[in-house]
């Protein structure tokens, strides 16, 4: 089969080629998926220069995380699946963008019947994790006022439509005009170019000072201080994204900031368990079960079933395209989710 493949760890352009493979043998709990459709996420970058992701791996290796397709074959106690069109997420976030990959049947979700496949593949992982963190980690009420940044970026159109959705004012903080438009296109009330204003004095005039409820970072890095100066009295900080950290966000920060500001801190990881591996456990992970994530699921189907959110694809492309595109992720080129048609 074909396979977009890390051949050595560099830049994507430089070590990414497409190779054939042979098709993986799905184990116990795993099902074996026939991929129509694969996005594109920054930790595909991060897994192509070997920098900190949460399970390493040396090359060669395909690439790929959250995909649509249907179900082919499953290993012991998975069977359920076969023959249905899924969502999911790839075995250990490797191996999706591929014309077949495994998954854990503890990441595989139906996949909405209104979402065509390439729209299907960019809905799991931006929906899930921001219901996960706006719903159940922050309780975001209507009347508050939410802060998503990168806001133009697969995670931020979801949780600009989640947060309209809720009846929260929307702000949104973006880098260009192109993706300010179509931030304010999906519902945001006020968006800011970071790059030419001050989005933590442009958030509190807009407030009267009160500042943010909800906050969700989508990027971290310079962000995140920032931030903190302009959450509200009770509010909840969202770190959920960490793009522009060093380490991909493994790193620590001062804590004062929450104290004075009477904010909260609300850890949010967007993965779902039927249990967690105690070594896992043991560094820190703490991921919520699969019944959580069938609740989360539940809800969302039905907020894109009538409508009220839809996964933004600013591009797709064929698999021999994926390196150029990825590329342009890199480089904050593309808007929304970039899939990769297989």
């Amino acid at each position: 089969m074909r396979a977009l493949q890390v051949n050595r760890h560099g830049e994507p352009l430089e070590v990414l080629s497409v190779n054939d493979v042979e098709v993986p043998e799905p184990g116990p709990g795993e099902v074996l998926i026939k991929v129509a459709a694969a996005a594109l996420n920054f930790n595909d970058i991060l897994r192509c220069q070997g920098g900190l992701v949460s399970v390493p791996k040396e090359p060669p290796f395909t690439l790929g995380m959250d995909v649509c397709g249907t179900v082919e074959a499953a290993g012991d106690g998975a069977e359920q699946w076969i023959g249905q069109r899924v969502v999911g997420v790839s075995k250990d976030a490797f191996g999706g963008i591929a014309e077949y990959t495994t998954a854990p049947a503890s990441g595989v979700f139906t996949a909405p019947a209104s979402l065509d496949d390439e729209t299907a593949a960019a809905f799991l992982l931006p929906f899930h994790t921001t219901y996960l963190a706006l719903h159940v980690r922050a309780k975001l009420k209507s009347g508050e006022t939410l802060l998503v940044h990168s806001g133009a970026s697969g995670l931020g159109t979801a949780a600009i439509q989640l947060g309209v959705a809720a009846g929260s004012r929307v702000i949104a903080t973006v880098s260009s005009e192109e993706k300010a438009e179509l931030c304010r296109e999906l519902g945001a009330d006020l968006v800011i170019d970071h790059t030419t204003e001050d989005f933590a004095e442009a958030v509190l005039q807009a407030t009267d000072d009160v500042g943010a409820d909800v906050v969700c970072d989508l990027a971290g890095g310079d962000f995140v201080g920032k931030s903190w100066t302009c959450v509200a009295r009770e509010g909840r900080y969202l770190p959920v994204g960490f793009t522009d950290d060093d380490q991909n966000g493994m790193t620590g920060r001062p804590l004062r900031m929450a104290s004075i500001g009477n904010f909260s801190i609300v850890g949010i990881l967007g993965a779902w368990v039927d249990q967690i591996d105690p070594g896992m456990r043991r560094f820190g992970f703490n991921p919520f079960t699969r019944e959580e994530g069938d609740r989360v699921h539940a809800a969302l189907v039905e907020l894109v079933d009538t409508g009220a959110v839809r996964p933004h694809v600013g591009r797709v492309v064929g698999i021999e395209d994926a390196a150029a595109a990825l590329a342009d992720h890199q480089q904050r080129r593309s808007v929304g989710r970039t899939v990769v048609r297989l």
